[in-house]
């Protein structure tokens, strides 16, 4: 009877380390395959008798960062625009937001983040390096003679909306963000893409994240924008989709919650892509912003 209830501990010891084993590799493979990937540039249109030449700047830590560059004459200001993560994904996806700047006299950029269509990279770090992207763009285009006196700043879609507050936040660069759906911090965005997958967030959280130290290192917790947030200064608008099952809608609002002023937050009855959902209601929001903080 002992011998057979010390085999049925063994037995229930091993199996629970089994479990435990398997769904760490689990965990850290779904991370390890949604970030190490180079994703093909986006299919999209350019606008009617447009065309973008490739230029390149190099990041502080030698990555080699493609973007386009939409002058206006006599810019009112400069719009750097940064997508999120899709595959196929990069500049192309931010084309939607050209005209319409355009035809307000604002200029735009739209560069490939690293790991992206035209740029260097074979990981994806969620915003954890891709600030030292952007900030390498922002310093090209500031340095240009039209530019001089202008104010530049960002737009940025869910990933690139973090990004974009990363870059601020690190750096102090830019004169105004506009934050479509980013995301708070690594905490809530695991909890929903594992939502998003049909996980139970509870038992896969511990995993993801020991999964995360070891793909973006020790202290990726730091590179969030709930971390740095306190350190910006600049005019920010946040959006929020309520409906958005991505990424938890109250991030946002609790960014703008934690900011300095000035600050907006519009909440909008929408999807993941406000854009896609709601393009007239999203231009003038974006427009009505720019108008009062980037003249």
């Amino acid at each position: 009877m002992i011998l057979l209830y010390s085999y049925m501990m063994k037995l229930l010891i091993f199996g629970t380390l089994l479990l435990v084993v398997s769904t760490f590799l689990y965990s850290w493979y779904r991370l390890h395959a949604k970030l190490n990937v180079h994703a093909e540039s986006a299919k999209a249109d350019m606008p009617e008798g447009w065309n973008a030449q490739t230029e390149f700047v190099v990041s502080v830590d030698s990555q080699k960062i493609a973007y386009w560059y939409f002058p206006v004459e006599h810019p009112k200001a400069a719009v750097i625009l940064i997508h999120g993560y899709d595959n196929p994904g990069g500049k192309a996806q931010m084309l939607i937001h050209v005209k319409y700047l355009y035809e307000k006299r604002y200029s735009t950029v739209l560069l490939d983040l690293r790991s992206f269509g035209q740029s260097d990279g074979s990981k994806v770090t969620l915003g954890v390096n891709e600030w030292k992207d952007v900030s390498a763009v922002y310093d090209r285009i500031k340095s240009l003679p039209e530019n001089a006196g202008k104010k530049i700043g960002f737009l940025g879609i869910s990933m690139g909306a973090a990004t974009a507050i990363m870059t601020t936040g690190e750096t102090k660069k830019g004169d105004f963000i506009i934050a479509s759906v980013p995301y708070a911090n690594f905490n809530s965005m695991f909890h929903s893409q594992l939502n998003l997958a049909g996980l139970p967030p509870t038992i896969f959280y511990p995993f993801i994240s020991v999964a995360a130290m070891l793909e973006l290192g020790w202290n990726y917790e730091h590179f969030t924008p709930s971390g740095v947030i306190k350190n910006i200064g600049i005019p920010t608008l946040f959006i929020s989709a309520t409906q958005d099952d991505e990424v938890n809608p109250q991030d946002a609002k609790d960014l703008y919650s934690l900011a300095n002023e000035p600050k907006e937050l519009w909440e909008v009855d929408s999807v993941h892509d406000v854009f896609d959902a709601h393009p007239e209601e999203f231009k003038q929001k974006v427009l009505s912003f720019l108008q009062k903080y980037a003249n």
